[in-house]
């Protein structure tokens, strides 16, 4: 057998060795008595199986000793630990039923595992052999190579066919493995289901159809028959070990119908608004008798007579059914009336055409026409304290053209932000909110909460044919909560002179922002060295202890000028805003 084989080519190639020169052989004169002391890898190591598959050789290892010599004595029964990883890519033994396997070695010191079968997770590992004498790894792989995957519909979907007569192509599958290869010999079995009005199809020979993937991984089915009974249905491809099924769409037509267009009038909407009706559509056949289940498809924004042209205006004026498509696909009711969804129209105002059509059928075309909105700001200017909320939300009305309000228009109001980083935010974090006008036309945007900068900042309210609209906010500064004298203070004068630096102090919020139009109030000493402040009025001079000036823009306030009195000493010109206060420090010299 082929483990003894292997066995015999080692003690084969060992005798060589022992044997090679007889110079060696005087120095590598084998034992009487030989003993193992090592464990080697005997076979089965770098092979490859697919996932859940059973590797095609079973592992061995066998006792040896590192001198080369044959081994003597009895070499059997010695335990052999086989170990496979107890996670990720690894596999079974047989017998065990786990990942683990002991096996005594046989009289030539031979250990084979049971049969080994991959797992169903694709990669290298090694399984290690453990023995009093050592351990040995064997290199192994799983791969999905090979193995079906998924199956994925080809040619012949969607197809038509007039009832009673042959789908001029077949159906194709193709199968692929994990990596997108394809399988061959896989076997695929194509069956049909049968549509809600009895419409479906049969195989030559009845029945479901089986066909084997050639080398491209592809499955052809025997040609498909339709039956007599207009409609959609579908077909259906599956093989063995994927749990997915690939979907062909197949559709019995009548041989002779007529459709006729329900709704001649045109229809009106406002833009970004549904229209008042939806579309209707009537199939008869050859003899005027109304067609049940069949399939009719209307089409928002294509030429009238199915020449597929756009009838799209320059402006991109349009509509949509639910879901954002321009298509839907409806069937017809035992009165032969096929009825669209409803359909909202695009933001673009302008006239479009809406197209039936039907297999078989010629097609019929609809007028529909989108009207322009209105948008109007009810308060556009708001003022809030820096970190809070702002009073009331904002508002915009939507009306027509005529100055209706229009229900369910949907408006974005977007938050700007001032080149100083002045802004604000809706109760969810964001900048951006979209809500839709009620019946009064009004859309209230979500409370606003300023953030810490003051500033001035827009807000944005737009919706698809309308003009947008502007609302300015301000972010004011919080209270005082630091007021920081300027470069005036430690500074020393004459007696009777006037202060080089006038006095200024910037007042500032707990955000660092300017507090614009703060009143901060300067004030010198009652007594003793000091001085006043001259403020002009009329071209007078008037010589004040305390001054109030109010902070400019950027939070800064200046004193008047500021004289020393007539005595000498340091002193101190106190600063106060709110209730914030600081100091100057001057010093009055003599002359």
């Amino acid at each position: 057998m082929k483990r003894h084989l292997v066995f015999g080519a080692l003690a084969a190639s060992a005798a060589a060795i022992v044997t090679g020169s007889s110079a060696h052989a005087a120095r590598s004169v084998c034992p009487t008595k030989n003993r193992p002391n090592e464990l080697v890898l005997a076979g089965g190591s770098g092979q490859t199986a697919q996932l859940g598959k059973p590797f095609a050789e079973n592992f061995s290892v066998m006792l040896a000793n590192t001198n080369g010599c044959p081994l003597t004595g009895n070499l059997a029964g010695v335990t052999i630990n086989f170990d496979a990883p107890g996670s990720g890519a690894s596999g079974i033994f047989a017998g065990s039923g786990s990942r683990e396997a002991y096996v005594g070695t046989d009289s030539q010191g031979v250990a084979t595992a049971p049969p080994f079968t991959a797992n169903y997770t694709a990669g290298s590992y090694t399984v290690d052999a453990h023995s009093d004498y050592g351990t040995v790894e064997l290199s192994l792989s799983n791969t999905a190579a090979g193995l079906a995957a998924a199956i994925s519909a080809g040619t012949g979907t969607p197809q038509e066919a007039t009832v009673n007569s042959r789908y001029a192509q077949p159906l194709q599958a193709r199968v692929t493995d994990a990596n997108g290869n394809p399988v061959q010999g896989a076997a695929v079995t194509f069956s049909t289901v049968p549509g809600p009005t009895g419409a479906g199809a049969s195989f030559l020979g009845g029945g479901p159809a089986t066909a084997m993937t050639d080398s491209d991984g592809v499955a052809t089915s025997l040609p498909l028959l339709a039956n007599g009974t207009p409609g959609k249905f579908d077909a259906i491809a599956t093989t063995d070990g994927v749990s997915s099924v690939a979907t062909f769409s197949l559709d019995n037509h009548a041989a002779t119908e007529a459709l006729a267009a329900g709704d001649a009038p045109p229809q009106l909407a406002t833009v970004d608004t549904a229209y008042g009706r939806p579309l209707t559509a009537r199939l008869l056949d050859a003899s005027g008798q109304p067609v049940e289940g069949a399939a009719v498809t209307f089409t928002l924004g294509t030429a009238a007579g199915g020449g597929g042209g756009s009838a799209v205006d320059a402006a991109g004026a349009g509509a949509a059914f639910p879901g954002g498509s321009n298509q839907a696909t409806v069937l017809t009711d035992q009165d032969g009336q096929a009825t669209s969804p409803v359909f909202v129209a695009n933001g673009a105002p302008g006239d479009f055409t809406a197209t039936a059509t039907a297999a078989g059928a010629t097609a019929v075309g609809y007028r529909l026409q989108n009207l322009p909105a209105r948008l109007r700001a009810s308060t556009p200017t708001r003022r809030a304290t820096v970190g809070a909320r702002y009073r009331g939300p904002l508002v915009a009305r939507v009306t027509d053209m005529h100055g209706r309000p229009i229900d369910g228009a949907a408006v974005t109001f977007s938050v700007g932000r001032s080149a100083g980083g002045a802004s604000a935010s809706f109760p969810d974090g964001t900048t951006q909110a979209t809500v839709s006008t009620g019946a009064a036309g009004r859309a209230v945007a979500p409370a606003l909460e300023a953030n810490t900068t003051a500033g001035s900042f827009n807000v944005v309210a737009a919706m698809s044919g309308g003009t947008p609209i502007r609302f300015t906010l301000d972010n004011r500064a919080g209270t005082p909560t630091s007021v920081v004298v300027g470069a005036a203070t430690d500074q020393s004068l004459p007696v009777g002179t006037m202060l080089p630096l006038r006095l200024a102090v910037t007042v500032t919020d707990a955000n660092g922002n300017p507090v614009s139009g703060a009143v901060v109030v300067f004030s010198a000493p009652t007594s003793g060295p000091g001085g006043s402040f001259t403020r002009f009025s009329h071209n007078h001079g008037h010589h004040l202890r305390v001054v109030r000036v109010e902070a400019d823009g950027k939070g800064v306030a200046v004193a008047p000028p500021f004289t020393a009195n007539g005595q000498t000493g340091g002193y101190a010109v106190t600063v106060r805003s709110g209730g914030v206060r600081a100091a100057f420090a001057l010093v009055n010299t003599a002359a």
